[in-house]
């Protein structure tokens, strides 16, 4: 009768060598992925993140003050706009002073891309029964937002006016 001991042994130890192995071929071993999970040798990032090490929020090119130069269905106009990245979301930005009014605050989601973003419909608070809604795309840079948006009257939810502009760092 053949002890079955030595063969279990041998198996085990060549399981562990391959394993071993593997280990020491292991192509992420030495990849830093900041926000993310190295896949052969390349980070694939978390909701929010870019970057070769997912390192960067993708709301961070945002940031910075621009000027607008807008196009309104009753006007045009350029003024100031302030644009930042909020610290709890790394893909929401707020637009200050959108529609010329400088407390006009709105959030936007920047999508998955890194460069387009919408506006979801919300209240604005520092006028009384209006809302904003729209969408745009910032280039690679961060330094033109190109925007387009409309205000609407809460309460009836008739639209009031129709926004385009491009805003420049």
């Amino acid at each position: 009768m053949q002890s079955t001991r030595p063969n279990f042994i041998s198996a085990l130890a060549i399981a562990g060598g391959v394993f071993f192995a593997a280990c020491l071929d292991d192509p992420c071993k030495d990849v830093v992925c900041i926000n993310g999970v190295c896949v052969e040798r390349l980070c694939e990032c978390n909701d929010g993140y870019e970057g070769t090490d997912c390192g960067t929020a993708m709301n961070a090119k945002f940031s910075g003050n621009y000027t607008f130069t807008e196009s309104c269905t009753v006007s045009l106009a350029t003024f100031p706009i302030t644009v930042t990245p909020q610290s709890a979301s790394a893909a929401v930005v707020t637009f200050q002073g959108l529609w010329a009014e400088p407390q006009f605050i709105a959030n936007a989601t920047v999508g998955t891309d890194g460069l387009a973003f919408t506006i979801k419909q919300q209240s604005v608070t520092t006028l009384s029964d209006r809302s904003i809604s729209g969408s745009g795309t910032i280039n690679a840079d961060g330094s033109t937002i190109t925007i387009s948006y409309d205000i609407w009257e809460t309460s009836t939810g008739t639209k009031l006016e129709s926004c385009v502009g491009n805003m420049t760092k």
